[in-house]
């Protein structure tokens, strides 16, 4: 009774911390699968940043037409991801880092405040004539009077005379009439959705602005400007087209058809079309464009030109490239007999013509048509519609001598806006050409998944021609191959960096590159995210760069076309893409501005004391130090984790070690409900490919040892604090794989050897990863640390990074395709299951060089190295 008494309460005692610990480890599982969904999560989010990012960034190189509306949805949903990143790493680490959203906050008001700015008006003179015109006078004479003029004054290209009432012209317009109120109002409520209300109210805002009343001062500069100008051209009236040039139009938005334009206007007519110009900011399909853009009523002002008229015997549009294959040196010109509108409209059948250039000049002509009636200026003024005269019925509207003329025009433009150019054309019944309009071109964006052969220059050798293009562009210099951080020190002035692999490291020197091509690299990876905000040409994936390329080559790389050329190719280089004028635009600056809080990258190295959340400045720092931590995280979750029996299977197996699986979510066949499992159960993709490098060659068994090597295991079991006595008597322990249908972590230990290997591998490269730590071993330091530089040596072959810590190794890989790091999962598994014991071995360097051939041979018979 009396041992009862004793013996009870302790039985007691050990039972209830039997209970607890097995609370605990369910409770392990629990934790463990809310973190690793939050570790899904931020990757995830982290991929889909740097997607958006990556667009802004080609964005930003002028080559392409967008709208303030794409700046903010893109920066909408560049924060909205940072702040899940965030939130996600919040939970993954259990609050460390929190003070990550200090530097979020920060750079969040900065660019809100940004893109919350309105263009202001400038006070300037109501009207103003083209001749005092240009790019930088947008704000007063809207996009495309100020580049019409742009055209004449800059160029010296034919534009009709004209001048263009000012945008601070409507602003006192609206302010005179005492309208601005309820027209602000009334944008603001509008439902753009709903047709009904948006036609009715759009017919009250144009009459509000029909109705109102022309200031004298402005009715008076338009007046005397208008007789200035029919005095310059010896003409006592002349009819003019009266057009709108409102304040983003051609440059934030095409803003194409939106807005009217009145043609063949006499001089009493001409306060009469101004006001209806101004009211056409208006029309329920105006308004529509302009609220679904996203733009502000503060910013609706219209400018209005006013420009001499044309009498064309023909006109149409021209392309200054083919919008559908942007690559081509290719012109598109359409011409129809009469006035423009019938061609912008598609009105009549049009004569088309493509202007390609290989060498010399070629055209060639087709029509979708003959052209029965022409649109006319009318003798009582306005447009009529008169049919084609017999003696043109069938006839090209242009000759060879006026195609080649308009062509000669659209490439001087395109060069001059650095992009390429939708313009507008007319030629008077003398057969003068004249340039109407010019205004940003939407082309179809390239991409790395284009069919098409890249145009090659003849004459020059390709050193390669495949790649992914992370950033386009052309430059040249002299190689220099950069194998590790150490390489980069002597990294000169206009090279061109040659990596094998794009590591974050390397962006340190891209300010003084001249152009990037790598082996292998994602295009949404860190160092093309910073290639991009220098603007730094570059070409990966070339699976070779770094054995055809060698130091001190001078090369050309074309990132336009994914091509790399022997030596200086004059003509890329004389062809590259210049944005001066393109920097004009206000909406491509306001990007540009707040890509400098987004885009640089501070944070290349994770060992620097400054890797840290107070070293992040920008957002895509935020990012690069989540994502590496993140994994570190993770990694450490699965190394701290204990699971209950309960929530394990068993895998039945022939290899010696006795392995538990925890499956989080469809990592093992559905059906299968049994407490054992068979290897051909697992779906995990990197499990499955672990285990097939596992059991690709059969265990040779413990190597045979001297007497050294016994001595020095005896010695190491009973000096090593961290091999507790369970351990040292038994042979093998209990495995635990973490499994779920694209993550496995794998903690293996077998006697005194310590590994664990953690990997994640889908469709995007941008989220695969793995890590692997190597530890332990029987034999004396010396062979230990033998055995780990053989490790090292067989990884780095196959592209991991390694970091060696005395007997300890850490090897990673990140940012790669899936079959690639299928197959460096098979090396693993192989290197886990066969350096077992090799430690007792490692006695001189020749016995490691002989392990090393044996083993890399062994590898290289099961595993896909071309991937």
């Amino acid at each position: 009774m009396l041992l009862r008494k004793v013996v009870q309460p302790m039985f007691d005692f050990f039972s209830k911390r039997r209970q607890q610990k097995a609370l605990r480890d369910e409770d392990d599982k629990e934790r463990f699968i809310l973190r690793y969904r939050a570790f899904r999560d931020l990757l995830k989010s982290n991929n889909e940043v740097l997607m958006t990012m990556a667009d802004m960034q080609e964005k930003a190189t002028g080559a392409f037409l967008f709208d303030k509306a794409y700046i903010e949805s893109s920066y909408k949903a560049v924060a909205a991801g940072i702040k899940k990143i965030i939130e996600n790493l919040d939970v993954l680490a259990d609050g460390k880092y929190k003070n990550l959203i200090i530097p979020y906050e920060k750079n969040h008001e900065a660019i809100t405040n940004r893109l919350g700015a309105k263009v202001s008006i400038p006070k300037t003179e109501y009207v103003l004539p083209l001749d005092k015109l240009g790019k930088e006078t947008i704000t007063s004479a809207g996009g495309k009077l100020a580049h019409m003029a742009e055209l004449a004054n800059v160029l010296r290209l034919p534009v009709p005379p004209g001048f263009v009432v000012t945008t601070y012209a409507y602003e006192t317009f609206v302010q005179h009439n005492q309208i601005q109120d309820v027209l602000h109002q009334k944008t603001s409520e509008l439902d753009i959705r709903n047709y009904d209300k948006l036609t009715a109210t759009s017919e009250e805002m144009q009459q509000l602005v029909r109705r109102g009343q022309i200031p004298a001062d402005i009715e008076g500069g338009i007046l005397d400007t208008y007789h200035a100008m029919c005095r310059r051209a010896g003409a006592e009236n002349l009819n003019v087209s009266v057009r709108s040039s409102a304040l983003h139009e051609d440059i934030m938005a095409s803003f194409a058809g939106q807005y009217e334009t009145a043609l063949n206007i006499p001089r009493e007519d001409l306060l009469t079309q101004y006001t209806n110009i101004l009211a056409s900011q208006f029309t329920p399909r105006a308004l529509f464009y302009y609220k679904d853009k996203g733009f502000n009523i503060e910013e609706m002002a219209m400018a209005v030109g006013i420009v001499c008229m044309v009498p064309a015997r023909a006109s149409g549009i021209m392309y200054s490239r083919d919008p559908g294959s942007p690559k081509e040196d290719v012109i598109l010109i359409n011409a129809v007999w009469g006035l423009g509108p019938y061609a912008v409209g598609g009105v009549v059948p049009t004569d088309n013509y493509r202007v390609s250039r290989d060498g010399e000049i070629k055209v060639s002509r087709e029509t979708s048509g003959r052209q029965e009636v022409m649109l006319i200026g009318a003798a009582e003024g306005g447009t009529k519609e008169v049919p084609v005269p017999r003696e043109l019925l069938g006839k090209p509207c242009l000759d060879d001598d006026q195609i080649a003329e308009l062509a000669s025009y659209a490439r001087m433009v395109e060069a001059h806006f650095g992009q390429p150019q939708d313009m507008e054309w007319a030629m008077d019944q003398e057969g003068k050409l004249y340039l109407m309009q010019s205004r940003p071109l939407r082309v179809t964006s390239p991409t790395v998944a284009d069919e098409r052969r890249p145009t090659v220059v003849k004459g020059h050798k390709i050193l390669l021609d495949t790649g992914t293009i992370a950033c386009r562009g052309v430059g040249a210099g002299p190689v220099h191959v950069v194998r590790n951080e150490a390489d980069l020190a002597s990294f000169p002035e206009g090279g061109v960096l040659v990596v094998r692999h794009t590591y974050n490291e390397f962006a340190v020197v891209l300010q003084k590159a001249s152009a990037v091509v790598s082996d292998i690299g994602t295009v949404l990876g860190h160092l093309a995210t910073v290639a991009r905000e220098y603007n730094v040409p570059a070409i990966f994936n070339t699976q070779k760069a770094t054995k055809v390329l060698s130091n001190g080559m001078q090369v050309t790389v074309d990132a336009m076309f994914a091509n790399v050329y022997e030596g200086t190719v004059e003509e890329l280089l004389r062809k590259k893409t210049t944005d001066e004028a393109a920097g004009a635009s206000p909406v491509l600056k306001e990007l540009r501005e707040i890509l400098q809080m987004i885009t640089p990258l501070n944070l290349t190295d994770p060992r620097s004391p400054d890797f840290s959340p107070k070293g992040c400045t920008t957002l895509h720092d935020i990012t690069r130090f989540a994502h590496e931590v993140s994994l570190q995280a993770m990694f450490d979750l699965g190394k701290e984790s204990h699971f209950a029996e309960r929530s394990t299977k068993q895998l039945v197996c022939d290899v010696p070690m006795q392995w538990w699986i925890i499956d989080l979510d469809d990592g093992i066949k559905e059906g299968v409900t049994e407490k054992k499992v068979k290897a051909e159960d697992i779906v995990s993709v990197p499990m499955k490919a672990i285990w097939e490098g596992m059991t690709a060659l059969p265990w040779k068994g413990p190597p045979p040892v001297d007497t050294k090597g016994f001595l020095s295991i005896m010695f190491g079991a009973t000096m090593d604090p961290s091999i507790d006595p369970s351990v040292r008597k038994r042979f093998a322990d209990k495995n635990y794989i973490i499994i779920s249908k694209h993550f496995c972590n794998l903690n293996s230990r077998l006697g005194f050897h310590f590994s664990t290997t953690e990997a994640y591998v889908g469709d995007n490269p941008n989220e695969n990863y793995v890590s692997f730590i190597f530890k332990g071993g029987a034999a004396d330091v010396d062979r230990r640390v033998r055995r780990v530089q053989f490790v090292a040596r067989l990884l780095e072959h196959f592209d991991f990074r390694i970091e060696i810590k005395d007997d300890s190794l850490l090897a990673r890989l990140t940012g790669y395709e899936q079959e690639y790091v299928k197959e460096r999962l098979k090396v693993l598994g192989h290197i886990m299951t066969h350096t077992r014991q090799l430690d007792m071995v490692m006695y001189n360097d020749a016995m490691v060089k002989w392990y090393y051939e044996d083993m890399l041979k062994g590898i290289e018979s099961f595993v896909n190295i071309a991937h």
